[in-house]
């Protein structure tokens, strides 16, 4: 039995707020404050940032607890330990043991995906845990730790029905993961994030531009310089100059860290973990002849640095782009970037009740309802000087790896 099989059909009203999380803390003795943490907030690059951070800290021989939302293939990917899965015989045993609590205060999905978390990770004695923040911050219920350092990656549109419509009330939103006496890493500089940190009176934190630096070389390296500490030539393993930015920030929260706790900074090592993180779905290329490049880039933001990145890497290349995505973001937006970046446009429908549909689409666009039938037509009529660039929600991204034999054939 999976989690989410608990909240089939489940209507939520609930006012936002951490005393649910806290009193269900409470009665399982609070797990939480069992083992270290780091909080990864931000609207984009949150995911990259805490695969690359959980590489270093294990590389470093640290256990680690990665908890991570959604998942793309199996809802077992949400709570990992050295980057593997929960076993299906642990996540029915916590199900069973935890089931009342659920019950009892009314958690979310959400929640109870944060109460299996603590409770895992305490279980099996990690050394320091990520934990990516799943929406916003202030009220989010991972944030409830008491944090070794707080990360926030970027401020920038989405989920405005309930963050906020401007850049200022998102950015409090975000920074609500900061503390006071603790470091905060800032993946971006942005007024709005610095704004927000003087205000809460956070005493140290670092921004990227300010304090650590990028220089990136060429298309797939980078050279890094905080404080003293420079270093040469470094190769994420995800593709995107935006991934500097996310893998520069990774390294600065473990600098800091390692810092605090009298560590010794070793470059090889970083540069090591920097380069064999794994994290799917993020400008992933499925296949090379023909050319499949598949993104969870799910607002404009995100659309909008994957198309620049697609270009800058394959130049040569014309995009064809299948898209697919939940009818509550701003689609118009999202419609008028993939128009002005693809010379043509296919549109798909998710197994999700939220999905766009036929109806959602200007019938001048094709549009298949079977994701399958789209990637199989798409490629049938693919011409050598274009490549197929899948993107939208993460639920899209996560029907495609199920089906590896529909982009593999």
């Amino acid at each position: 039995m999976k989690l989410y099989k608990l909240f089939e059909k489940k209507v939520f009203n609930i006012e936002p707020g951490l005393e649910r999380i806290k009193k269900a803390l409470n009665d399982i003795k609070n797990p939480h404050q069992n083992f270290k943490s780091i909080l990864v907030a931000g609207t984009n690059g949150k995911g990259s940032t805490s695969a690359f951070l959980e590489s270093i800290f294990r590389n470093y021989g640290f256990k680690t607890g990665l908890f991570t939302s959604p998942h793309l293939i199996e809802e077992n990917e949400r709570w990992q330990i050295n980057r593997k899965n929960i076993p299906d015989y642990k996540l029915e045993n916590y199900i069973k043991q935890l089931k009342q609590v659920i019950k009892k205060y009314n958690l979310t999905y959400f929640e109870a995906s944060t109460l299996f978390a603590f409770k895992y990770f305490s279980d099996e004695k990690v050394d320091i845990a990520i934990l990516e923040v799943g929406l916003g911050g202030r009220w989010d219920s991972t944030n409830v730790v008491e944090p070794e350092v707080s990360i926030i990656t970027n401020v920038s549109f989405d989920h405005m029905h309930m963050l906020g419509d401007t850049l200022d009330k998102i950015a409090f939103e975000k920074t609500g993961i900061t503390r006071e006496n603790k470091p905060a890493i800032i993946g971006r500089n942005q007024k709005e994030i610095i704004n927000w940190l003087k205000k809460r009176n956070i005493k140290r934190y670092y921004v990227k531009d300010i304090d650590f630096k990028v220089f990136p070389k060429g298309n797939t390296s980078f050279d890094y310089q905080f404080q003293n500490i420079k270093i040469e030539n470094i190769k994420p393993s995800l593709i995107g100059n935006f991934q500097f930015e996310n893998a520069a920030t990774a390294i600065t929260s473990f600098i800091i860290f390692a810092q605090n706790n009298n560590i010794q900074i070793d470059k090889e090592l970083l540069k090591k973990s920097i380069s064999f993180t794994k994290w799917i779905g993020r400008l992933q290329i499925l296949s090379k002849n023909p050319l499949i490049i598949l993104d969870g880039a799910h607002n404009e933001d995100a659309l909008t640095k994957s198309f620049k990145e697609i270009k800058r890497l394959f130049p040569d290349k014309k995009i064809i782009t299948l898209y697919s995505g939940m009818k509550d973001k701003d689609f118009k937006t999202i419609f008028n970037i993939l128009k002005e970046n693809s010379e043509n446009i296919y549109f798909t429908k998710i197994p999700v009740s939220r999905s766009i549909d036929k109806d959602f689409i200007p019938k001048v666009y094709n549009f298949i309802e079977n994701i399958p039938d789209a990637i199989k037509t798409i490629k049938k009529n693919l011409k050598q000087n274009e490549l197929l660039f899948i993107t939208g929600s993460l639920y899209l991204v996560g029907e495609v790896l199920k089906q590896e034999d529909i982009w593999t054939v």
